[in-house]
């Protein structure tokens, strides 16, 4: 069979249940039915003479031929992204589509008047927002599912994406008001022992920062409650069961930072990843600058 006389539509399926696990997930990143999947599959399998998934009960699992093709369709993607930015776009104004990966905090927290600007100025681009941990949003850039992400940056440099600081925060350590002794926050030395720590996940660059703070103090809470997003430790934190390091923005009323805190506290840099080693998406660099502004 002659690979050139290969449909790119099966193989981009092809790529999505790889990538997904599953026909109904590729069905929805496709927005197609999954009988459409199923279709386009087997049309594939039937072409190149081998099969490239097992089944095995709800899952599917990538056979030898389908693990040697895999890294050739992730190629083949990347090239008809800039094909298709290269060929369709002639200005913002013309219109197109911007793959936007953000974490949950910066999409929620940073990044909302720029996504309403953004449209407004350009009403015929479509925004395909996704929302994910930061680890996931670097990959998916890094990976070339997406354009552009905005999310918590790594300590360490990572050679896959390129990366802009824009944001730098200084978290801080709090406990729910009604903590609070003869209307003065508790100080941090008798809460850190007291009450359990709600953190975000390990493996996260936010949790890195914290534990190195942690590490620094000496601070070894009696129990550790960890939940993946800052808004969800924010909102438990409030309750009282525990106390948190938290980034200003999220610190409400019903919110208090903790008294004696003398060492430096925990930061964090938050920012732009695009891809390393290729052209910038014009429609990337137009969100990018809005970003400045």
């Amino acid at each position: 069979m002659n690979p050139l006389h290969l449909d790119s539509q099966p193989l981009l399926t092809f790529l999505a249940v790889a990538e997904t696990g599953s026909f109904s997930a590729a069905a929805n990143r496709l927005h197609v039915s999954q009988p459409a999947v199923s279709k386009r599959l087997a049309l594939l399998e039937e072409r190149l003479g081998f099969d490239l998934f097992d089944r095995i009960g709800q899952r599917v699992v990538l056979t030898y031929g389908g693990e040697r093709l895999l890294p050739a369709v992730r190629e083949l993607k990347k090239c008809l992204d800039d094909v298709t930015v290269a060929a369709a776009f002639d200005g913002a104004a013309h219109g197109g589509r911007l793959a936007l990966s953000l974490s949950h905090y910066a999409g929620l927290h940073l990044l909302p008047g720029v996504l309403e600007r953004f449209s407004e100025r350009y009403p015929e681009v479509l925004l395909d927002l996704s929302f994910h941990d930061s680890e996931r949003a670097i990959d998916k850039v890094a990976a070339g599912e997406t354009a552009l992400a905005f999310a918590t940056l790594p300590p360490r440099l990572d050679e896959r994406v390129r990366t802009r600081v824009i944001w730098e925060e200084v978290m801080q350590p709090v406990v729910a008001r009604r903590h609070c002794q003869g209307g003065r926050p508790p100080p941090l030395a008798e809460i850190g022992k007291r009450l359990p720590l709600i953190l975000p996940a390990q493996a996260t660059s936010t949790r890195t920062a914290i534990d190195r703070w942690l590490d620094d103090r000496h601070l070894l809470p009696p129990a550790v409650i960890e939940i993946n997003q800052l808004d969800s430790i924010a909102v438990l934190a409030a309750t009282g069961v525990g106390w948190a390091v938290l980034p200003p923005v999220l610190i409400g009323d019903d919110l208090v930072s903790l008294e004696g805190e003398d060492s430096p506290l925990p930061r964090r840099r938050l920012g732009e990843i695009t891809p390393a080693g290729r052209a910038p998406h014009p429609l990337a660099e137009f969100f990018g600058q809005m970003v400045n502004e």
